[in-house]
């Protein structure tokens, strides 16, 4: 969905937004088999001549939506982790569940990220929002290290995107199998961050 900063001002922009909110919300709800071009245009009270003007056919509308949609997800966490009254030994275990709560109010992607669209499941981690999400843990990483609050000898980008895995696999794990899966997982996924990044005892 859009934001003030990123809000179409032209008249074609803001049909195509129209077009992208309405399929975020129909192929969230119905899937990608069950919905059609016609039904999201109905939706976005727009002719099909106007929403094929903007996105050529149905898979290249739904891609569309899906990148919308996730990035509106993980820029939650990019906003979590640059919030500095987070704490340093926290925000992976606050991270998990930025993006958990983020995932409810964004049915695509929850849908995606329920492996309920299987054959685009993977398009989630090359979207450039998650580039994003992985060099601000990075910049994270590299913040702390220099307040003495990460291990200085650890690589902050490989670390990051290792990380980054780890939480979205995790994020996939709770929205499929529910919140237990963080109650016989989350334990153990915090003790290898602790042991990643605290720094050594002298």
């Amino acid at each position: 969905m859009t934001t003030a900063a990123t809000s179409p001002s032209s008249k074609g922009e803001l049909t195509r937004q129209s077009i992208l909110d309405a399929a975020i919300v129909r192929f969230g709800r119905d899937g990608y088999r069950a919905t059609s071009v016609a039904d999201i245009a109905r939706d976005a009270a727009v002719s099909g001549t106007a929403a094929y003007a903007h996105f050529p056919n149905k898979e290249a509308l739904f891609l569309a939506a899906l990148d919308e949609d996730a990035a509106a997800v993980i820029s939650e966490g990019v906003l979590h982790l640059l919030d500095d009254s987070v704490a340093s030994a926290e925000w992976h275990e606050t991270l998990i569940l930025t993006l958990v709560a983020a995932v409810d109010r964004h049915p695509l992607a929850r849908r995606v990220i329920a492996g309920l669209e299987p054959d685009v499941t993977d398009r989630v981690i090359d979207i450039p929002a998650m580039l994003e999400l992985r060099k601000t843990v990075a910049a994270r990483l590299r913040a702390d290290q220099a307040a003495g609050r990460v291990r200085p000898d650890i690589d902050a980008s490989a670390i990051a995107d290792g990380a980054v895995g780890i939480i979205v696999s995790l994020l996939m794990a709770v929205i499929q199998l529910g919140t237990a899966a963080v109650g016989v997982y989350g334990e153990g996924i915090w003790a290898i961050f602790t042991a990643a990044l605290d720094p050594l005892p002298d």
